[in-house]
């Protein structure tokens, strides 16, 4: 039985699961019992109204709700904060009513015209900001926000102008119109509670997994397969169909709306909730929607000193839980009882440090690789095809050449190893590689296609995976999530499967699941692969991030200082797995110092030093190289 960690070229087999070490589904059926009893209380909370203002504030608090929901959807999968969001929940509410109002649209297609015209908006406006990096977003989303609330007030027109627009119709379903405050209150927060859950279930899909990895080391992800550009964009508009939706509700429950209700406040306002509640966390942006909708109408009381315990308060809140009150109250209440289960599972069992047993992951030896005198990888003197060929490969940095017509060929079944002193150029040949930077000039043949300027994404799903410097594991994520985004390429379920939790997406998942498991005991983590990988041993984190690139069926594996921090036991174990990988046909690119596991691996070693190849060969050769030896050999830097 063939399984993933075979070359990408061959087809992969269905594994059969192992059910007695597969874990269940990363739904947590708490979090469904929360959103049960959530319901109930919010339905059974008219009862106890005592008059129509307390239903008036709850409504309220739902329509910004939903804003902050959306808000939290994109904060949680780009790390990037929108200050525009008021413009889409404005445009909802305007465009839905000019079109029911002034063209007399039915309220279904005024709808459906309003939140198409805010999802183009919301793309147009992703497409350039979320190709760059830091605050361009929020520079973007603000602009916007001023630009939208000028034509609200300029487009008398149309909009009212500052005098707003009057005479919108109540939403209606049916026979059923949503004429007074208690109606709408149960229509609102119903339907709150169903985005709620479908977004809950988005985050808990292949789909939101890949978000949070996006979010916390995007490029890590884009080199796992991932198209993070792509998914941020996505994930922008639908924020922005959440605050769309919203400003619908509003305009047809008030029947009123004037442009000082969208202006760039109300955005600040939404931030607040969020950063209150908690940044990417969906239940704490509904906490702080509660708090802080609820708050000033209490420090009302209080006459002029409102406004000043209401900052007290946001202060307070920022000093003592920067991340949110539910990320804070949820990491006082689970961190005791997480750190006995997981301290009681690594100290139970520690990693074994004998030769892994990869067998059952692996097809026939290939017939190249017979054993051969001379070669550290026992080879015949016949020529493996080349999977890779660097031509004259040449970057700079402004006045910095860093690397400078680099070129040699890796074949099927070999190991290439490129050595040098520190800045060297040697990772930044591996990131060229893998195409998270481009050269300047040069070819890159992927079994003989120029793949210059592929992205990321694009060359893991043709067979390129990494390793890198420093260990690049996502902390938070346990062992099987880390796996499991390794084989992220291998799911077909999107955003739509991923919001319905569609039966498809459910059996993909598990599918999913059980290869990972599958890979984890190869290496001998299934029993951690419910621990968080911050909790693993240095060793442990870069066997899982080895298993993460395997995940990917690569023919090519670039690895980089594998052996870094590991003793020496570690470091020939870890010499073991790789030189299974090889005989199993498999092209490994390796940059490391550690001298002892470069010249027992490698099949040829290039040598670089700023930027240039200094020398080529044989671990023989390269060894009584005088001009390696006086360059890197000799020198006392590893």
């Amino acid at each position: 039985m063939r399984r993933h960690i075979a070359l990408k070229e061959n087809p992969i087999s269905e594994p059969h699961a192992k059910t007695n070490h597969m874990p269940g589904r990363a739904v947590l059926p708490g979090r469904w019992r929360v959103l049960l009893l959530t319901g109930v209380l919010l339905w059974c909370l008219p009862l106890g109204a005592g008059n129509d203002y307390i239903l008036l504030l709850f409504n309220v608090m739902a329509l910004n709700a939903m804003v902050v929901l959306g808000l939290n959807l994109l904060i949680g999968s780009t790390g990037q904060v929108s200050l525009g969001h008021a413009a889409f929940y404005g445009m909802g509410a305007y465009l839905s009513a000019i079109a029911s109002t002034t063209w007399h649209w039915p309220l279904p297609l005024a709808l459906l015209f309003a939140l198409a015209a805010v999802g183009v908006t919301g793309f147009l406006l992703a497409l350039p900001t979320l190709r760059l990096e830091g605050n361009y977003l929020v520079m973007a989303t603000l602009g916007f926000n001023i630009i939208v609330t000028i034509v609200f007030t300029q487009m008398e027109g149309l909009t009212g102008g500052p005098s707003g627009l009057a005479g919108i119709p109540r939403i209606s379903l049916g026979p059923l119109s949503l004429n007074s405050d208690l109606k709408f209150y149960f229509f609102i927060w119903t339907v709150f509670l169903v985005m709620l859950a479908l977004t809950l279930n988005l985050t808990d899909s292949r789909i939101g997994r890949a978000l949070k990895a996006v979010h916390q080391k995007e490029l890590t992800a884009r080199v796992l397969g991932i198209p993070s550009y792509r998914y941020k964009v996505t994930t922008f508009v639908l924020s922005t169909l959440y605050a769309a939706f919203a400003g619908f509700c509003y305009a047809h429950y008030v029947t009123f709306i004037s442009p000082k209700t969208f202006d760039i406040f109300y955005s600040l306002q939404v931030v607040t909730m969020v950063v209150a509640g908690g940044m990417g966390s969906l239940w704490g942006g509904l906490v702080g929607t509660v708090l802080l909708t609820v708050l000033p109408e209490v420090l009302h009381r209080f006459e002029d000193l409102h406004v000043l315990l209401y900052g007290l308060i946001l202060m307070g809140m920022l000093v003592f839980a920067p991340q949110g009150l539910v990320p804070a109250i949820g990491s006082l209440v689970s961190s005791r009882r997480s750190r006995r289960k997981n301290d009681g599972q690594l100290s139970a069992k520690p990693y074994p440090l004998s030769p892994l047993n990869l067998k059952s992951g692996f097809g026939p030896v290939n017939a190249v690789c017979a054993s051969a005198e001379g070669s550290p990888s026992g080879k015949s003197a016949e020529v493996d095809p080349v999977l890779l060929s660097i031509q004259d490969i040449s970057l700079g940095f402004g006045g910095l050449q860093a690397l400078r017509e680099i070129g040699f060929d890796l074949a099927r079944g070999r190991i290439v190893s490129i050595i040098g002193p520190n800045g060297a150029g040697k990772t930044t040949l591996l990131n060229v590689i893998s195409g998270l930077l481009r050269p300047d000039t040069g070819r890159i043949l992927l079994r003989g296609q120029n793949v210059v300027g592929r992205s990321p994404c694009t060359l893991a799903a043709r067979g390129i995976g990494r390793t890198f410097q420093t260990v690049q594991t996502f902390q938070d994520f346990s062992v099987v999530e880390n796996v499991l985004l390794g084989y992220h390429l291998q799911g077909k379920s999107g955003f739509p499967a991923g919001y319905l939790h569609t039966p498809a997406e459910r059996f993909e998942e598990n599918r999913l699941r059980g290869r990972a498991m599958e890979l984890l005991e190869d290496f001998r983590l299934a029993d951690k692969a419910e621990v968080f990988a911050q909790r693993l041993s240095l060793l442990e984190q870069k066997l899982l991030e080895l298993a993460r690139a395997l995940a990917l069926s690569p023919s090519i594996l670039l690895l980089d200082e594998p052996a870094g921090g590991l003793n020496p036991r570690e470091s020939e174990m870890l010499v073991d797995t790789v030189s299974l990988l090889r005989q199993r046909g498999m092209g490994i690119l390796l940059v490391e110092h550690d001298m002892n596991v470069v010249m027992s691996l490698s099949d040829r070693v290039e040598v670089l030093q700023h930027g240039h190849r200094i020398a080529a060969g044989t671990p023989r050769e390269i060894q009584s190289n005088p001009q390696v030896i006086a360059a890197y050999l000799g020198s006392k830097k590893k």
